[in-house]
């Protein structure tokens, strides 16, 4: 949202400093207007006084205006714990969760702090209602501000220019996250030469360099880091050991010296725990809500082919962990036995079998395949801790075993009904691209992107592109 390196050290950390201020004293306003409404709501809308009847009567309005900086300390100190002044790029989606967290630690912090204050009595209504309000405020403020801020950079030429230098997974990735911060502007250089990369940070006016170049040597690496200085230019050097562990390496200074530690890439603790509640809840409630027309699906398949209207088969899940995987059957019953005369057919390159017109689907079948359908019993597999709702594919046995080490990485997370790929393209990506896909999910995965994937899916089911 805000650019904090401007590239000259000094500057660079009083404009941080003062912005930081600035946005802190909107949050503290918006703060204050959502507990003045949530004060009105409660003592004077008449539904509420009908449903919460007044029994000590009406408190002043100013005992209340004298607990708003003990209110407005406490969301700051939430909201600073949570990176809301750090991080103040994240997604719209990322950001409405971020601020969920903050209105609930927010709202207990405060009626906490009040109940504690034993001269007058508060109202629990003004600081449940006041904690909703400041949830939907802050989220409008800070995504007005983000789109104020966009628009004047946008409008005045004023990008910040970041060049990153290496041609790998690493530096693709490191440039598509900064793009979509929407102040950047990115600019690649493959190769790394010395004379070239300083003319590249003149005559573009570089504000910040990133460099990912595997094969640079030290003494490169401080002569650039130094001539970077010397422009005020910020240098950030992306060893290539994160190539590995892209997102998952911390900095560990236990030893007395900086060493990076690699975590394992999957989803562990609160991340996983989280992730665990949304799958069980939406599954729960899915299978409720389409009840009776999954009725309708099985009776259809049953009627109109011979065979079961399961079709169960092992896949590779969770730490290579076979499972029974549940589909809606689709093809004739002994597609399987079928199969072997069909893989050299195959549309996909790679250990993937994907064939447009495959002979053993039935007329049942290409309906629910083109809608997704099929996948609906996969919520059975959800349930029982097997998949998730959002992530990697579970692959058959035999393309599993055809991994290589890059592709294995997608074996570190519970395996999902949708995911990143088949938001972006479906069957009509490549199997490198679909792999890429789905490790850049395990390494950036956030609620909210899990929220992102499953409300694009949505359009992507009905317009039944690349579906087959």
């Amino acid at each position: 949202m805000i650019p904090y390196d401007t590239g000259i050290a000094g500057w660079n950390d009083l404009r941080r400093i003062f912005i930081r201020f600035l946005v802190m004293l909107g949050d503290a306003a918006v703060i204050v207007a959502a507990y003045t409404a949530a004060f009105s709501l409660r003592f004077y809308f008449d539904p509420i006084l009908e449903a919460f009847p007044i029994t000590k009567g009406i408190p002043s309005f100013v005992l209340y205006l004298k607990a708003m900086p003990v209110v407005i300390f406490m969301w700051v100190l939430v909201l600073s714990w949570d990176d809301c002044y750090e991080r103040v790029n994240l997604p719209a989606l990322d950001d409405m969760i971020r601020l969920l967290r903050v209105a609930v630690g927010g709202t207990i912090l405060s009626m906490s702090a009040m109940f504690l204050y034993r001269e007058s009595s508060f109202s629990r209504l003004v600081f449940a209602f006041g904690g909703g309000i400041s949830f939907f405020l802050l989220y409008i403020y800070r995504q007005a501000l983000k789109a104020s801020y966009l628009a004047w950079v946008q409008g005045k030429g004023r990008s910040h220019r970041v060049l990153v230098i290496g041609d790998s997974y690493l530096s693709r990735s490191l440039k598509r996250i900064l793009e979509r911060q929407g102040d950047r502007a990115v600019l690649v250089q493959p190769k790394f030469e010395m004379s070239a990369v300083r003319r590249a940070i003149v005559r573009s006016r570089i504000g910040e360099l990133l460099l990912a170049h595997p094969k640079i040597t030290h003494k490169e690496a401080v002569e650039l880091a130094g001539f970077c200085e010397e422009k005020g230019v910020v240098f950030r050097l992306i060893p290539d050991i994160l190539e590995i562990r892209m997102g998952e390496v911390l900095i560990d200074e236990s030893l007395g010296v900086p060493t990076f530690q690699i975590k394992p890439i999957s989803l562990q603790g609160s991340a996983f725990i989280t992730k665990r509640l949304m799958d069980v809840s939406l599954s729960a409630l899915l299978i409720g809500f389409f009840f009776i027309p999954l009725v309708v699906i099985a009776w259809l398949i049953k009627i109109t082919s011979n065979g079961g209207v399961f079709y169960e088969h092992e896949r590779v899940g969770f730490r290579q962990r076979p499972f029974q995987f549940m589909k809606f059957r689709t093809m004739v019953s002994n597609a399987d036995d079928l199969l072997g005369d069909l893989i050299a057919k195959s549309d996909r390159k790679g250990p993937v079998f994907k064939m447009k017109n495959d002979p053993r689907i039935t007329p049942v079948g290409h309906f629910l395949r083109r809608y997704s359908l099929d996948e609906v019993p996969q919520l059975i597999n959800v349930l029982r801790g097997e998949m998730s709702l959002v992530g990697p594919r579970p692959q058959v046995l035999w393309e599993a075993q055809a991994y290589d080490e890059w592709a294995r990485k997608r074996l570190n997370v519970l395996p999902g009904i949708t995911g990143l790929w088949q938001v972006s393209g479906r069957a009509e990506l490549t199997y490198e691209e679909m792999i890429d896909l789905d490790i850049f999910y395990i390494e950036h995965w956030s609620p909210g992107l899990d929220v992102k994937i499953l409300l694009k899916t949505i359009p992507a089911v009905l317009s039944a592109k690349g579906a087959y």
